[in-house]
């Protein structure tokens, strides 16, 4: 339903990655996460449609090229 990305040196998980958009079981998105401060280090919350949440953090961005939820 939503997704959040915000590198360690923000305080808030600042907006909505997916805005209008909702994926479903199974699909996928690619997230760049270039927000030209130069962190590698994010935090990730996924909230879900039946408002479970999960909170990953400290995900180096730099050095993974996927990242699941499952």
């Amino acid at each position: 339903m939503r997704f959040y990305g915000s590198n360690k040196g923000t305080e808030s998980w600042e907006e909505d990655i997916l805005g209008r958009d909702i994926l479903r079981p199974g699909q996928s998105v690619r997230i760049g996460f270039g927000d030209g401060t130069d962190y590698c280090k994010f935090d990730f919350r996924a909230v879900f449609d039946d408002d479970d949440v999960l909170v990953a953090k400290d995900i180096n961005v730099c050095k993974i090229g996927t990242y699941t939820y499952s």
